[in-house]
């Protein structure tokens, strides 16, 4: 098996860098968001875990990042660069498929 190294890198000065999970135990069932921010420093700045209810892991995948940006528009901060070890999720709002659960669409 072959080791691959990631590392983290900050985002360039002025950008804040959010890094999301969702975590669903037992799927579907009850589900958590977190997210972590950072600076163009990389010093932290906030962070957040709530309950987001029911669901499945795609769903609490997005969700834990629409909480994000909207956790950052109310702090302001309005360059954010948004990490998720979802690849799900992430080619859902790249290519603006229309598979947002309709509960996550009031958000």
């Amino acid at each position: 098996m072959e080791t691959i190294v990631i590392r983290w890198r900050p985002p360039q000065a002025g950008w804040y860098k959010v890094n999301v999970d969702g975590s669903v135990p037992n799927s579907p069932g009850p589900s958590f968001a977190g997210a972590i921010f950072r600076n163009s420093r990389g010093f932290f700045v906030a962070a957040f875990s709530k309950s987001v209810g029911w669901g499945y892991p795609l769903e609490v995948e997005l969700a834990s990042i629409l909480h994000a940006i909207l956790f950052a528009f109310d702090c302001g901060w309005t360059s954010l660069w948004v990490e998720s070890d979802s690849t799900m999720a992430i080619h859902t709002l790249q290519h603006h498929i229309q598979i947002v659960p309709w509960r996550l669409q009031g958000l």
